[in-house]
C-alpha cells in the first residue's frame, strides 16, 4: 500500500498543475492552486511520510516544466 502512494505522489501534483494551468491559462495562478490544495492536505495530516511530500514537491515543478515546454497557458487564436 505504500507504494501507491509514492506513485500518486508522483503523478497527481504534475497533473493538477497541467490541469489547473488550461482552466486558468495562468501557470503561476496554477502552481499557486495546487500548493494550497496540498499544503492543506499536509497540514490536515493527508500524509504519512516525509518522501511523499518531497515527492509531491518535485512533481510540482516538473508539472511546471510540462506547462513551460508545451506553452499550455498560451491562448490559440484562431
Amino acid at each position: 500500500m505504500a507504494l501507491y502512494w509514492y506513485m500518486m505522489a508522483m503523478v497527481v501534483p504534475a497533473i493538477t498543475v497541467v490541469v489547473f494551468t488550461r482552466l486558468t491559462r495562468n501557470k503561476f495562478l496554477a502552481v499557486l492552486l495546487t500548493f494550497i490544495i496540498f499544503g492543506v492536505s499536509i497540514y490536515r495530516g493527508f500524509y504519512h511520510s516525509e518522501w511523499v511530500i518531497f515527492i509531491d514537491a518535485i512533481s510540482i515543478v516538473i508539472g511546471y516544466m510540462l506547462v513551460e515546454i508545451y506553452s499550455l497557458d498560451q491562448v490559440d487564436e484562431e
